[in-house]
Formats: structure tokens, C-alpha cells, sequence
């Protein structure tokens, strides 16, 4: 084992451990008897935790003293659970024994390895190479065991009972080793290992993966689709359609089988819904065509289809697909503008009085044979259950929250500092995980509640999933509050350099299509807190690596250091072994939701088990505490700023914990359900139940409300007449809103765009060229933002004359042939797919694909009269969708335009104020007097009544959550959007959006800490009653701040050059704190654990400050500053009155 692979194990941030050599010297470690064996000793690199014991409650409730190490760095390995991450022993390995391990199985000299050991540590420990940085790193515990199995390989242990060494090698007289000569065993042995690999490898080459089994059932529903065109037996189904058969592929391409059954069941619910909806407009049309048409009234007749029928069902399908906003929807909307553009249009403007349902049976019947295909495909290929991606996806997001939890622990007890890094696959997968989990459990749970008709398991439980998802949501908030009390910070960042890219090809072809299209990283910096642990652990670094230093000099950098690094290390252990026992619960959470047969502690015992660890962790913190309080001055017993850091962490951890505890009762209440049996009647009822909870929870909040009434402006009606007038107002008011004009402007496109076909001048052009394809195209690419248009016009362009090229180029190769078309269609397909379920650009092979089977399909149909060339009919196709394209380009633009960077600057306003909002009701809350009851009735419980309101503020949390993920879309939709001026500041924007991350994840811990009964029991009666002054004084600077902020970005104007003192204001109440009685009284430590709370509050107070200073300077940089900042503070400076003559001038 050379020197070099062991240094590359070591962890960065190991630290020094017992271990024994013959080499004598002292180091400054030397501070007890078990620190050094006859005076003498080495300093390799390991984790404290692999001999340090602590007591461990396990996940059966036993309480067990061993050792606990703790790693953030994941196995290379995703599919291995994590334990190997973090090894438990049960004895820890004695000195003298270890010594006779190594000095037994070590071939090499002991003292030359001591050495080796030790230039290892020091490298380790000098390395500035990020923590993450190296996936193939392992753990603490590792390290000792790899150490042992390398060097069993030359074992020489003279206490061995056989003759010779016990290895497959023999050893040479030099001392080199060489191969023995194999047998013949041995030669058919490796026969048969070769036979064996090579069939393994061979059966993974044809076994399809998850994403492979999805491409290829698209493409199978695709190619039966297309076989309604390619083969008469299967046309003659659909009545021997030779003019939209093609129309059957194209249903299978927008309604694509590659769904959960569940999500299948919603597609086919929308998909059919739409298609009898534009049945009845179709059939309206024609009656009415037909009426007035036969009385001579052609004006009117096509009047009314063009501005009633087709404007009216335009406006109706648009609102509904923004306002909805699901792709189901989006792809049910498509196939009806088919139905009814076909229909209306192209057959309505020249139809002459002949009431002919033929084409709408045609039409209709082959969009519904596409469904079908799809919905068969999707039942009879590799069929995915909802439910069970319900249960996967609730197993990733706890093993998201496992390895943050890793992660965050880790981090926070790093003996090193945290430099910035990029974090690896399983890491990265967690944080996306974790970020996902705000909506995918949602909608995964959505999903499966759908196969409730067949699944009788989501039918008896689907309160109790419903349970569960809030309250891994819930979980997820509080990893959020304990990332931001740890001082890390997440963020997407782009891969840069030529090192970057070489990687990122390394990966990707390691990796397969997994990763393929993946450009971008999670980046893990440290904040301003953190970088407080860092300075604190370099400080203390320099005491302790000085061998010679005078005592007294010692003892007085003693005195003057912070009680910080103490505390670190008295609550290490222990904290380590609450997120140990976090940890094995979450296990057997997951287990819950796997495949495999759990067989660990009931849930009951694991709630005990949590109960029993956070029990032992207060008990371990208190005695920590009281350790802390040995360096508390007697003027003053309050513990400085820089140790509130570590009472957040500590207070977030062991929320967490209790989180933990209402999940595994949700799970427990779930075990019980799957019990009972419930009808559909029951779960009928709950979905109303949901839908009347949601009504009841919304907040009547409205941000930057400019008609608010009981205002001159806005005066209260006292009148009847005045109530009819201001209703009407508020009806008007209606149409300002986006879905409303996104209708609206997709309505009158539509419109203007199919006038022609109704004009006896245009109308057989119209037809010529296909205009209703122009149709289509302006209702696929009009999407409600002007980014997210412009990308889809670039794709539909080209994407549509690859497509067609394609397309006219085969057809020209093999004309008519379907024994060739088939195939070739089929094999297209599959790349196409492909980009459609795995790439980020999936439009672009959908429209490819769009593009083709039209133009093959239509050519082929017109096999018999070749009434069309397919040069021609590929030339219409691009021709119409330029037109399209261009129409749609103009409405989305210059007809009320959605501009993503303007809806971005408009809704960060609309958060800020959201979040003044939610600061205020938490001030409220923690500010109400004890007699006073305005949340509840008098006569319920007290703790009762916290509970109900912390639900309440969960929910307002989650929906800040879910309004900065829109926010974060809608930035990454402004690169899209071209200006003059200049690129649009992303990276100043993605700062401000981390900041309202911060800010909201801090207001959690807020009201965490605010709604614990100690708060209204003491720290309520002690700290912030004598304070109302000083609170007064901050609370408002900190709304003002919010509102100053929340302004500035809505109307894009310089800021003052001073801004709210809310940093001064929150000093000047620290320094009244300390002024208090209680704080220079002894009575203080003896409820030091209590006071942990206010502790913590008074953090996130700095921390909330410290991030509306980022973003007061972020906006300084976007939009200006009314005086600069040089100039304002040069109008205040010092100056002598007498030097600049101003008293001369007086005389």
C-alpha cells in the first residue's frame, strides 16, 4: 500500500488519534495517560468518533455505549445504502491491540510505517482541497479496516500455527513476490468465470433500463398508430380514412403512453373530456352554418362560427390551459384545436348549406383510436404504478433527508474550515431531491389516488398518505432551517473550465444517459456564519499545533478565547448521537416504503426510540451548558454572539428530530389504515373534505393591494347603487389578470389568423396551403411568457424542416413502399422519443417527429391519386408553420406581453411584502399576552392552540416555498428573452432569490422557536416584556426594510442612499438584554437549557438583517442609488469649522 492511495483516503478534515510506535517524542496532544503509550507516540489521521464512546439509543429503543462516526462523503455507489458511510462499532479497538494488529500484518517495519503514517497526516491535513471534492474518498471508520485488509496480503505473524503464509503468492528470496503456476482447476475455473461474465454482460446489453422501457413503449404506440395509415385492414377500422388517418400517430405523439397508470387515467379523463368538448362546438358550428345558410345569410353565417364558435372555444381551451397549467391539459388542448380548426374552419368556411357529419366522424374517430393505442400501450408495456412511484418517490426524499442530515452534522462539527466546492452525484441527487419534494410528492400523490379504483390499498389509505406528504414536506422545511443554521447555502452553477468539461465528459460516459444532458451543478458554499466557525477553528488550530509557547502566555489566549470551541466539543458526541438514531429511524422509514419485507422495530418502538434519543440529548446538552457557564464573567451571564451559532443548530437539530416523530406516527397510522377497508364513497368524500380545507386556508393577504378598501381612494359603498357600481368595478378589474388576457390575445390571434378561409377571395388559398396548420402551430408555440415563446418558435422552425426533409427524403428513396416506411417510421421515432421523455429540449424532437409523420403519412394516403407532390406537401408544411410561427410571435410580443423579467421583478415585490406579512403575524403571536385568546376559543388547551398554529404558518411557509420554485422558473426563462440594453443580470437576481430562500427558511425557525411553551412560560416574562421598547424600535426598522426593498424592485427606481437601521436597532436590544436583572443574576444559568430559545431567536433576527443588507446592496447595483454612497458620506464628515474660515467670515 503506497503512501500515496493512503493519503488519498484520509479525510480532510480528520483529526489527530492514539496511536503507538516505537519512534519517541512529545507533542502538545499529550494530555492524558491514554494519549501516549511509554511516553512516546504518533499522530495519524482518523475521526475523534472512531474511539471516542458515547451512549447511542438504536433504533429497537436499547441504549448502547459504542462509537459513532459520522460522514458526509457518499460511496461512489448510488444504489448501496449508506451504512458503509457511517460504521458503528461495538467495542472500539484498544491501543495495545491495535499495536499488534499492525505490527502482526504490516510487512513493512513499524517504525518506518509510523512515519509514512504521520507524513500522511500532516499532508491530509495541509490539503486545501474541497470536502467533497473527491468522490471516491472514504469514511473515517473505513480507513482503519482498509488498513488492515491491504496489509493482510503479506502477513508474516510469527504466532501464526502454519508453516507458511497463508496467501495465494509465493515470496522470493529478495522479498518480492511472484504468481505460482496455475492448475488445470484453476485454468477451468477461469473458463467458467469468463463464460459467466461474458453472460452477464450480455444480459445487461439486452435488459432495457427505466428510461429505455419508456422510449420503446412510445415508439410501439407510435408504430401502431402509423400502421392505420401503412396497413388497409387496420384503416378499414376507422372507416377507411385516406384523409386523416395520420391523424392516429399524431394522437399518440402528443398523448404519449410513457405515464403511471394513474397519471394515464388523468390524461384519458382530460383527453376525452376535450375531444366531447370540441365535438359540441363542431356540431354547434355546423347547425348554425346550416340554418342560416339555407335561409341566404352567409354573413351571418360565418360570423357566427368564426366570432362565436371558434373565438368563444379558443378563449375558453386557453384560460383553462393556463390556468390549470398540466401537461395533460396542454396535450388535451392540442388535440381539440385539431378537432375544431379542421372542423370550423377549413370544412365550416366552405360548407354551403350540407348538414355532412362524415369528417367530424373521420376526425374524431382517428384522435380516439390514438388515445386508445396510447392507453393500451401504456397498460400492456412494462405498466408503472402510481402508487408505487408514490412509495419511491417518499423513499428518495428520505434518503435525500438522510444525507443532508449527514451533510449538515458533519459540517457543522468540522474541525477544518469549508472552503467552497462542488458537491457530488449522490449529494447532488439529495439536494435536487429535497428541492423536488415541495411538489413531486404532491403530484405523485395526486397520481396515485387515481388508481383507487383497482388499487384498494390507495383507496383505504389516502388520508393517511395525505398525512405523510404533509409531513415530509413539513421535514423538508426543517432540513431547510437546519441548512441555514449550519451556514450552508445551495446553489445551480454551471460548469466552467476546460477541467470542468473533461470531467463532465467523464462522467457522462461513466454515467450513460443518466446525466447526459445535465449542464449544471449544485454548488455548497459557507455563509457568514459559517465562515465565524471558520475563523474560531483556525484560531484554535494555531494554539494547538504550537509545541513551544510560553504558559503564561497560553493561559491568557486561554481566557481571552471564546467558549465556542468548547462547547463544539462538549456537544459533539452527543449530537452525533442524536442524528445517529435520526438516521437509523429514517432507515426503517424507507423500509416502509420499499419492495422488500421490513423486518426492523415497530413503529411505536421507533417513536419511543426518538422520544428516548432527544431525551438524552437535552440531558447531555444541559451538562454541556453547564461547562459553558464556568466561562460566563460575573457582570454578565448571557453567552456571547458567536455561541447563539451553536444553540441554533443545536435547537433546529432537535426540531428535526421531533418532525421525525410526526412522520413515524403518520407512517404508524398508515400501517393501521391498510387494515381496514374503505369504499370509493368514502374517498369521494374526502376530496371534497381537501378542497373545502383548502378554501378555508387561504389568507386574504393581497401584496402591493392598490384599491384597498375603506380608503378615500376606495371609499366603502353605502348605497345599493354603489354596491352594483363598485361589484361591476371589480368585475372589470378581472381582466387585467394574466390567464384572463392570455385568453383573450389567443382568441383574437385565432380569429384574425382564420378570417381569411371565410372570405370568398382568400378562402381557396387558405385551403390550398393548409392554413389550419398555421392554426395549430399559433396555439402550440403561444405559451403565457414571451421566453418561453421565443424558445418554442426556435424549435418548431427547425424542428419542422429537419422533419420534413427527413421525411421527403425517405419518401423519394422508397415512394409507397410500406414494407420500408414502417420500419423507418418506427426507428425514427425512437430517437425522437427519446428527446421528448429524457432532454431538457423535448419539444424539439416532438415537433420533429410532428413534422414527419404528417408529411410520410399524408403522401402515402395520397398514394392512389398523387394529387400532391411530397416536395410540395413538405413545403406547405414549413410554409404554414412560418406563418403560424410569425402570428404568434407578434400576439405573444406586442398584445399585452408576459415578459419573464418583469413578472420576475414584479413577484419578488410581491414575496417581500408576503414576507414583512409573515414577520408581522410571527411578532403578534410571540408578542400576544397570556390572557389573551385570538386565535381559539377560550376554553381549549394551550399547547393545543400552538400546535393548530403552527400548522397554520407550515402551510403559509410551504406556499412561499412554492412561490419562489415559480420565481426560480421564471429566471430561468429571461436568458430567452433578447434586449437591447444589454444580457439581463441573472446572477444578481439568482443572489436575491438565495436571499428570500434564507430569509424564508430563518422565518421557520422563528416560529418554531416562538410557539414552544417555555417561550410563553419564561422567556416571554424575562426577555421581551422588559424590552418593548428596543423590540419596537427593530421590528419596525426590519418592516420598513422589507417595505423599502419590496418598492424599489416593483418600480424600478434608485434606492436612498441610507437605508433602515434595523443592524443598529438589533444591537441596541442585545445591549439592552444584557443590562437586564435576570442577565446579571446566577438564577440565569440555572435555566440556561430555556433560555436556549430566545438564544436562537436572537440569531435568526442577525441573520434576517444580514440578508436584507445583501439584498438592499444587490438592488443598489441593479437599479442605483439616488446620491452615491462616496458623496453621501463625504456630506457628514468631520470637518474644523476655524481652518475653513468660517468664523472669519462671520466677523
Amino acid at each position: 500500500m503506497s503512501s500515496s492511495s493512503l493519503s488519498k483516503r484520509l479525510p480532510k478534515n480528520a483529526a489527530p488519534i492514539p496511536f503507538p510506535t516505537s519512534k519517541r517524542h512529545s507533542t502538545g496532544f499529550e494530555t492524558s495517560p491514554q494519549s501516549y503509550i511509554s511516553g512516546s507516540m504518533d499522530l495519524p489521521t482518523a475521526s475523534p468518533s472512531v474511539y471516542s464512546e458515547i451512549d447511542v439509543v438504536l433504533d429497537d429503543g436499547t441504549l448502547q455505549k459504542r462509537t459513532v462516526s459520522l460522514s458526509t462523503i457518499p460511496c461512489s455507489d448510488d444504489d448501496m445504502l449508506e451504512e458503509e458511510e457511517e460504521e458503528v462499532t461495538e467495542e472500539p479497538i484498544e491501543i495495545g491491540t491495535q499495536e499488534r494488529i499492525y505490527s502482526h500484518q504490516m510487512h513493512e517495519p513499524m517504525d518506518s510505517l509510523a512515519q509514512r503514517l504521520e507524513n500522511n497526516s500532516h499532508e491530509a491535513i495541509d490539503s486545501s482541497s474541497p470536502l467533497l471534492k473527491n468522490q471516491n474518498k472514504k469514511s473515517y471508520s473505513s480507513i482503519r479496516n482498509n488498513a488492515i485488509e491491504d496489509g493482510s496480503f503479506s502477513s508474516t505473524s510469527n504466532e501464526s500455527d502454519s508453516d507458511g503464509s497463508f496467501s495465494p503468492f509465493g515470496k522470493n528470496n529478495s522479498g518480492r513476490y511472484k504468481p505460482i503456476a496455475p492448475s488445470k482447476s484453476t485454468k477451468f475455473q477461469s473458463l467458467m468465470s469468463w463464460i459467466k461474465l461474458t453472460y452477464t454482460r450480455f444480459d445487461n446489453a439486452i435488459t432495457l433500463t427505466p428510461k429505455q422501457r419508456l422510449v420503446m413503449k412510445c415508439s410501439f404506440a407510435y408504430f401502431i398508430g402509423s400502421l392505420f395509415t401503412f396497413v388497409p385492414a387496420l384503416n378499414a377500422l376507422i372507416g377507411y380514412n385516406h384523409v386523416s388517418s395520420h391523424l392516429v400517430a399524431t394522437a399518440t405523439v402528443f398523448f404519449n403512453p410513457a405515464k403511471s397508470l394513474g397519471g394515464m387515467v388523468e390524461a384519458a379523463i382530460y383527453g376525452w373530456g376535450y375531444i366531447c368538448f370540441a365535438c359540441f362546438i363542431c356540431f354547434g358550428s355546423m347547425i348554425t352554418t346550416d340554418f342560416f345558410i339555407d335561409r341566404n345569410m352567409f354573413t351571418l353565417a360565418h360570423t357566427l362560427s368564426l366570432c362565436f364558435w371558434l373565438a368563444g372555444a379558443t378563449l375558453i381551451i386557453a384560460f383553462f390551459k393556463a390556468h390549470w397549467n398540466k401537461p395533460p391539459v396542454a396535450t388535451a388542448s392540442s388535440l381539440c384545436f385539431i378537432i375544431i380548426f379542421i372542423i370550423v374552419v377549413r370544412e365550416g368556411s366552405a360548407n354551403r348549406g350540407d348538414f355532412d357529419a362524415t369528417k367530424i366522424e373521420q376526425i374524431v374517430t382517428a384522435l380516439s383510436t390514438g388515445t386508445l393505442v396510447t392507453v393500451s400501450c401504456c397498460i400492456l408495456f412494462w405498466p408503472g404504478s402510481a402508487s408505487k412511484k408514490l412509495k419511491n418517490d417518499l423513499e428518495k426524499t428520505l434518503m435525500s433527508h438522510k444525507v443532508l442530515l449527514k451533510l449538515l452534522t458533519k459540517t457543522f462539527l468540522l474541525d477544518d474550515d469549508l472552503p467552497e466546492f462542488q458537491a457530488n452525484r449522490t449529494l447532488q441527487n439529495a439536494i435536487d431531491s429535497h428541492r423536488a419534494s415541495f411538489t413531486a410528492l404532491q403530484k405523485s400523490l395526486q397520481e396515485a389516488k387515481l388508481e383507487a379504483l383497482w388499487n384498494s390499498e390507495m383507496r383505504s389509505c389516502s388520508r393517511e398518505y395525505d398525512a405523510i406528504v404533509k409531513s415530509m414536506q413539513r421535514l423538508a422545511q426543517s432540513v431547510g432551517g437546519l441548512r441555514s443554521s449550519c451556514g450552508l447555502q445551495f446553489e445551480r452553477m454551471k460548469e466552467q473550465g476546460d477541467h470542468a468539461s473533461d470531467k463532465s465528459r467523464k462522467n457522462n460516459s461513466r454515467r450513460g444517459n443518466e446525466t447526459a444532458e445535465r449542464d449544471e451543478l449544485w454548488n455548497i458554499r459557507a455563509d457568514h456564519n459559517r465562515r465565524k466557525f471558520e475563523d474560531e477553528i483556525k484560531r484554535e488550530r494555531a494554539v494547538v499545533s504550537t509545541t513551544v509557547m510560553d504558559k503564561k502566555k497560553i493561559k491568557k489566549q486561554e481566557e481571552e478565547d471564546d467558549s465556542l470551541i468548547e462547547f463544539i466539543r462538549t456537544i459533539r458526541q452527543p449530537l452525533k448521537s442524536l442524528a445517529y438514531t435520526c438516521k437509523l429511524t429514517i432507515i426503517d422509514l424507507q423500509a416502509e416504503f420499499s419492495n422488500q419485507t421490513h423486518k426492523g422495530p415497530s413503529n411505536e418502538t421507533l417513536k419511543n426510540s426518538l422520544v428516548k434519543a432527544i431525551a438524552l440529548f437535552e440531558v447531555s446538552q444541559r451538562l454541556a451548558v453547564e461547562k459553558l457557564n464556568r466561562h460566563r464573567k460575573n457582570d454578565s451571564f448571557i453567552p456571547k454572539q458567536n455561541v447563539f451559532l451553536v444553540y441554533f443548530f443545536v435547537f433546529n437539530m432537535i426540531e428535526f428530530a421531533r418532525e421525525l416523530i410526526c412522520l413515524v406516527e403518520s407512517v404508524q397510522a398508515l400501517s393501521v389504515a391498510k387494515s381496514k377497508r374503505r369504499g370509493l364513497f368514502s374517498l369521494i368524500s374526502d376530496v371534497f373534505k381537501n378542497k373545502q380545507n383548502k378554501k378555508s386556508k387561504q389568507n386574504n393577504f393581497v401584496p402591493n393591494e392598490r384599491h384597498k378598501m375603506n380608503t378615500l381612494h376606495t371609499p366603502v359603498p353605502t348605497t345599493k347603487w354603489r354596491e352594483l357600481v363598485v361589484h361591476s368595478w371589480q368585475l372589470l378589474t378581472m381582466f387585467k389578470l394574466q390567464k384572463i388576457r392570455y385568453a383573450i390575445k389567443c382568441s383574437i390571434a385565432a380569429t384574425l389568423l382564420a378570417s381569411p378561409a371565410f372570405f370568398e377571395s382568400t378562402g381557396s388559398w387558405f385551403r390550398e396551403w393548409r392554413m389550419e396548420w398555421a392554426l395549430i402551430t399559433l396555439m402550440v408555440v403561444m405559451t403565457p411568457t414571451v421566453g418561453q415563446t421565443n424558445l418554442t418558435i426556435i424549435y418548431r422552425i427547425f424542428s419542422t424542416i429537419l422533419g420534413c426533409f427527413v421525411a421527403m427524403c425517405l419518401y423519394l428513396l422508397f415512394p409507397d413502399n410500406m414494407y420500408f416506411l414502417a420500419p423507418i417510421t418506427w426507428l425514427i421515432s425512437i430517437p425522437n422519443f427519446w428527446l421528448i421523455l429524457h432532454h431538457k429540449h423535448g419539444k424539439f424532437g416532438q415537433f420533429t417527429l410532428l413534422a414527419y409523420n404528417l408529411v410520410v403519412l399524408n403522401k402515402y394516403n395520397d398514394r392512389e391519386t398523387h394529387s400532391i407532390e411530397v416536395t410540395h406537401l413538405a413545403f406547405q408544411r414549413c410554409i404554414a408553420i412560418l406563418v403560424g410561427v410569425f402570428v404568434g410571435l407578434i400576439a405573444t410580443c406586442y398584445i399585452w406581453p408576459y415578459e419573464a423579467r418583469v413578472e420576475l421583478r414584479k413577484g419578488v415585490s410581491d414575496f417581500l411584502l408576503r414576507l414583512a406579512w409573515l414577520y408581522q403575524k410571527l411578532v403578534s403571536i410571540y408578542s400576544e399576552r397570556p390572557n389573551q385568546k385570538n386565535m381559539v376559543h377560550e376554553n381549549m388547551d394551550a399547547s393545543y392552540q400552538r400546535q393548530q398554529v403552527s400548522l397554520v404558518f407550515m402551510d403559509l411557509e410551504l406556499q412561499l416555498q412554492l412561490t419562489l420554485m415559480g420565481l426560480q422558473e421564471l429566471l430561468q426563462q429571461t436568458p430567452n428573452e433578447p434586449r437591447l440594453k444589454g444580457p439581463f443580470p441573472v446572477k444578481t437576481y439568482s443572489d436575491i432569490l438565495a436571499s428570500c430562500q434564507n430569509i424564508t427558511d430563518k422565518f421557520a425557525s422563528m416560529r418554531s422557536v416562538i410557539l414552544k411553551d417555555e417561550w410563553f412560560e419564561q422567556v416571554q416574562h424575562d426577555f421581551i416584556a422588559p424590552v418593548s421598547h428596543e423590540r419596537r424600535e427593530m421590528v419596525g426598522n426590519i418592516l420598513l426594510y422589507f417595505y423599502i426593498l419590496a418598492s424599489a424592485m416593483r418600480l424600478k427606481t434608485p434606492l436612498p442612499p441610507y437605508l433602515p437601521p434595523a443592524r443598529q436597532a438589533w444591537e441596541s436590544l442585545i445591549e439592552r438584554l444584557r443590562q437586564l436583572p435576570m442577565v446579571k443574576s446566577k438564577e440565569l444559568l440555572k435555566k440556561d437549557h430555556i433560555y436556549l430559545f430566545y438564544y436562537a431567536y436572537v440569531t435568526v433576527l442577525e441573520d434576517i438583517i444580514r440578508e436584507l443588507d445583501k439584498l438592499g446592496m444587490n438592488m443598489t447595483l441593479l437599479f442605483g442609488a439616488i446620491v452615491p454612497e462616496e458623496q453621501w458620506e463625504s456630506l457628514f464628515e468631520p470637518w474644523d469649522i476655524e481652518q475653513n474660515g468660517i468664523f472669519n467670515v462671520l466677523a
